[in-house]
């Protein structure tokens, strides 16, 4: 298929090479759930958006006879491993979004792709099945039929804003999420918790990165949607591309405000962590400073010579109460000079 004449947007994947990973298995005998079709479709006026999680082979070939996308897009469809981008052709757009979710066993946010193709009166999508929010409103728009038509009554590139407002809203819960956990690791660093507090800290520095590196290749593919500097993009919708970057930037700012809040949370709990040990160390410096004249003399008192008061019946309590009076003048001295 020709090429637009105008500038083509894109950002090639540097994981390519990985797709040879799945090419030399291409031999293996395919799973079930790797050949079955997930393909689905709803259709409302003129405007069809066809769904497609896990996509497969014949999924994908299918697309590319249907609507003829260029070999490298379906390609693309099927590598999974691309990053944020928009290809402009002469009549549909392929774009790639990543959105977060949250790992419960790993404790950390991963990256799940949606592929979308818009074209002048279709919208596809195909994602690995695991996006909650796209899943709720293809399940929505298929049985209510007013969901439906609040979804599809409009262009294919409204249809396309809908699906990734929700998506774009689903991040707010988990800005939530990290925020309370945040101001509960504040309230843990206090307490007596030290090795608790560095696994959750740890952890929750680890999620604000991942999801630092999710979000931010996004806002570049939303930028152009809001520019409207590609094809099939509509002056009328640049508004609605600015919510949806507002959105992202409101994400990217709390995700900025979280780092700042893990860092100084680190810094704090190195402190008290380094204010505990000194005080620690202070203590047994103390007492060790106190035994050593103690020793001194029960050392001297052990030899086996002539020493003062050696016949006297009363030298032991003479010897124990020189020792105690020697401790608490220590004891006195030091808290004289305030280091206890």
């Amino acid at each position: 298929m020709a090429r637009s004449e105008k500038p083509v947007i894109r950002v090639r994947s540097l994981a390519r090479p990985l797709r040879a990973m799945g090419r030399a298995q291409e031999g293996a005998e395919p799973k079930a759930d790797q050949t079955a079709s997930h393909r689905k479709e709803l259709a409302h006026e003129r405007l069809r958006w066809i769904d497609i999680p896990r996509p497969t082979q014949e999924d994908v070939e299918a697309l590319g006879r249907e609507f003829g996308f260029h070999p490298l897009v379906l390609d693309d469809v099927l590598s999974r491993v691309q990053r944020p981008k928009l290809d402009d052709y002469d009549d549909y757009l392929f774009i790639v979004l990543h959105f977060p979710i949250f790992n419960a066993k790993e404790g950390v946010s991963v990256a799940s792709e949606v592929d979308f193709f818009l074209g002048p009166d279709y919208v596809i999508t195909t994602h690995n099945g695991e996006l909650k929010p796209l899943l709720g409103m293809w399940a929505r728009a298929e049985e209510d039929e007013r969901a439906r038509a609040e979804y599809m009554g409009g262009s294919a590139e409204m249809l396309l804003y809908h699906i990734v407002d929700r998506l774009t809203n689903y991040l707010f819960p988990m800005m939530r999420r990290i925020d309370i956990n945040l101001d509960r690791l504040d309230e843990r660093i206090f307490r007596d918790r030290a090795g608790r507090a560095v696994r959750e800290l740890s952890d929750y520095r680890r999620d604000v990165i991942s999801l630092r590196r999710i979000i931010r290749p996004n806002m570049s593919v939303i930028n152009i949607l809001e520019s409207g500097r590609a094809s099939l993009l509509s002056e009328e919708m640049e508004p609605y591309w600015s919510d949806i970057s507002d959105h992202f930037t409101r994400v990217w700012d709390m995700l900025v405000e979280f780092k700042d809040e893990v860092e100084g949370l680190d810094d704090t709990f190195n402190t008290l962590y380094s204010y505990r040990t000194n005080e620690t160390l202070r203590a047994l410096t103390i007492i060790s400073v106190i035994l050593l004249p103690l020793t001194l003399i029960s050392g001297i008192y052990g030899m086996n010579v002539r020493l003062p008061f050696e016949h006297d019946p009363h030298a032991f309590g003479y010897i124990v109460a020189s020792m105690v009076v020697i401790a608490l003048v220590m004891l006195a001295f030091f808290r004289h000079k305030g280091w206890f």
